[in-house]
């Protein structure tokens, strides 16, 4: 990967404006409160999923972690992605690109912020650019976050805080009964999903949520599966397609899973296209 280079081949522009629309979005439609777990989210698992300990030759200097995030806290919407895009073109291996550059910026961020240094909003528009720059860059650093990891097809998860599992039950024998092999996770809170998830590497995560105020919840967690899994196509079903429409642009799935009807050929084109 550290000869991999970063341009128009390797960086995945269109991950990269869906995942500034998606937090545009969430910032529009979710509370301050969300928005606030949300940005705390991003930072937290960009900072501390990486090794805090690098070799020299990954390892940025002080003043390059402050200049980008300088630029990430700037005016100039564009600035951070010019620092991460200069610093490959002076050599800088993609190891520290991601594991130095972005996970100290978000370690630095965080300091910053519960040293009430740095205001909600900043944090959040900082989160928000570091997001996308990672999202750009999935395809060559998706290789060292799952490697090792067992390939799946796809995993069904209630979102967090949910409680009716029936649905995602029936589902799940469902796509059983038709020859699929179908991880289901029930009842797990937002870190253990995480966790667990990570021991595998699945083409497609199923997240069911039947009601608006999973919203929040279910935001937080497409956000993390993206920086963990982030090769894997998010689909989002149950009632909440019912009752909030616009669910997939506010929470930045994918795609949708309507019915039970139409579930398995659904899901199936969604996994022959990915």
């Amino acid at each position: 990967m550290a000869n991999v280079s970063v341009n128009e081949g390797t960086f995945d522009r269109s991950e990269y404006e869906k995942a500034d629309q998606h937090f545009r979005s969430a910032e529009k439609a979710l509370p301050r409160g969300a928005i606030e777990s949300i940005a705390q989210e991003v930072v937290r698992r960009l900072a501390f999923r990486m090794p805090r300990s690098l070799s020299h030759e990954y390892t940025p200097t002080t003043w390059e972690l402050d200049q980008l995030c300088h630029a990430l806290l700037s005016d100039d919407d564009k600035a951070a992605d010019k620092v991460i895009l200069a610093a490959r073109r002076d050599g800088a291996a993609m190891e520290a690109i991601y594991l130095g550059y972005v996970a100290g910026a978000a370690r630095r961020l965080g300091e910053l912020w519960n040293e009430d240094r740095v205001s909600f909003v900043d944090v959040t528009l900082a989160s928000a650019r570091l997001y996308r720059i990672i999202r750009g860059l999935r395809h060559v650093v998706a290789h060292s976050l799952i490697q090792g990891r067992d390939q799946r097809p796809a995993l069904f998860a209630l979102v967090p805080e949910e409680t009716h599992t029936l649905g995602i039950e029936i589902a799940a024998d469902l796509f059983r009964r038709e020859g699929w092999e179908i991880d289901m996770m029930l009842g797990a809170d937002h870190d253990e999903l995480i966790d667990q998830s990570e021991s595998r590497s699945y083409r497609v995560i199923v997240l069911v949520a039947n009601s608006n105020g999973m919203l929040g919840p279910l935001t937080k967690l497409i956000l993390a599966l993206r920086i963990t899994q982030p090769m894997s196509h998010i689909v989002l079903a149950g009632n909440i397609l019912e009752e909030i429409p616009e669910a997939i642009d506010v929470v930045g799935a994918d795609a949708v899973m309507p019915d039970i009807e139409t579930a398995v050929a659904t899901l199936q084109a969604i996994v022959d296209d990915a």
